[in-house]
């Protein structure tokens, strides 16, 4: 019998962050890394992903624009760009106090999903 439970083991937390224009995440270990643009045009927020060029737009706040982030990101895709892009902490203009920030949770590994990920 398969089990489709979701073990704490696999599930990895994260945080998102709107700053200076940019999308920024950090992790467990507590890398932070630049994941793309985030960005207010008049009265909207778009994003752009750098890595896999994910975007979005027509969001009246960053808050929004995390929340939709957050929703469609998957762990591979995350995971990978953590071991990808370098460490952020040490640019001294990046200031993340009054950031806006999400938490997120995510499986390493949904019930049912392959060890590969096609929309990495």
């Amino acid at each position: 019998m398969a089990t489709t439970d979701t073990t704490p083991e696999r599930q990895q937390p994260f945080t998102l962050y709107a700053a200076r224009g940019r999308l920024y995440a950090s992790n467990a270990a507590q890398k932070l890394i630049d994941l793309g643009e985030l960005s207010q045009q008049g009265d909207q927020w778009r994003y752009l992903l750098d890595g896999n060029k994910q975007a979005g737009s027509g969001f009246f706040t960053a808050e929004e624009a995390l929340r939709d982030v957050g929703g469609k990101i998957r762990f591979l895709y995350l995971d990978g760009q953590f071991t990808a892009v370098a460490d952020a902490r040490d640019n001294p203009e990046l200031d993340l106090a009054n950031a806006a920030r999400l938490d997120i949770t995510l499986d390493a590994l949904a019930p049912g999903e392959p060890a590969t990920d096609a929309t990495v």
